[in-house]
């Protein structure tokens, strides 16, 4: 009897190492076979510091052409450029279907400097707290995707930047996604500028300021 308790514990014993063995190999395995989420820049402008990549999207993409040929001039009109680059934060800040997790936060190219840490910071916070890690492109989670972006206002404002007063161009906005998850619709942001480069300050959307 003590015997065959004792073969019976041996059997047991290698069932579990041979189970383990072949979990531990499906896992080296995976991450041989499966390409890890990584971007890589298609396009940029160099001046500005703005950049396009791969896994942007076809309207992100339509969009930073535009922003391509309103920077190609000699004399920047800079209302035309606060258009242009509001869409393109919009989109990329809002389209989360493309990012890897949570702390891949969008946008961040376009932000004032000394408040991008605070920013990022927040967005981690609210807007990306629950996406879903996508290191081996295996999530299974809606993510929102902005579709349109439409500028309902463009004007020369000021706001308070490090205790004073400076000059700001004010831009509202609406926008759509490609399904309604419950995500932000409108908001405002407020560029300033830094030489030639427009940078945000704030931006409000229809809940609460980022």
């Amino acid at each position: 009897m003590r015997k065959r308790y004792k073969i019976g514990l041996i059997v047991v014993g290698i069932l579990f190492l041979v189970v383990a063995s072949v979990g531990i190999i499906s896992i080296f395995f995976k991450s041989d076979q499966i390409e890890p989420n990584v971007s890589n820049i298609i396009s940029n402008i160099s001046d500005y510091g703005y950049t396009l990549d791969d896994r942007d999207t076809n309207y992100m993409k339509e969009v930073f052409q535009e922003l391509e040929e309103v920077l190609n001039v000699r004399d920047v009109d800079f209302h035309e450029y606060a258009n242009v680059l509001a869409r393109l934060f919009v989109i990329d800040f809002y389209t989360l279907d493309n990012k890897v997790n949570k702390y891949d936060v969008g946008s961040l190219e376009y932000v004032y400097s000394e408040k991008k840490d605070m920013f990022r910071q927040k967005a981690i916070d609210t807007v990306y707290r629950d996406v879903m890690d996508n290191t081996y492109r295996d999530r299974i989670q809606d993510l929102p995707e902005i579709t349109n972006v439409t500028i309902l206002n463009i004007e020369d404002a000021t706001v308070t930047l490090n205790e004073e007063e400076v000059s700001a161009i004010k831009v509202t906005m609406n926008y759509e996604y490609k399904e309604d998850l419950g995500y932000d619709t409108e908001g405002t942001i407020y560029f300033v500028r830094n030489a030639q480069k427009l940078e945000v300050v704030s931006y409000t959307p229809s809940i609460e300021e980022i």
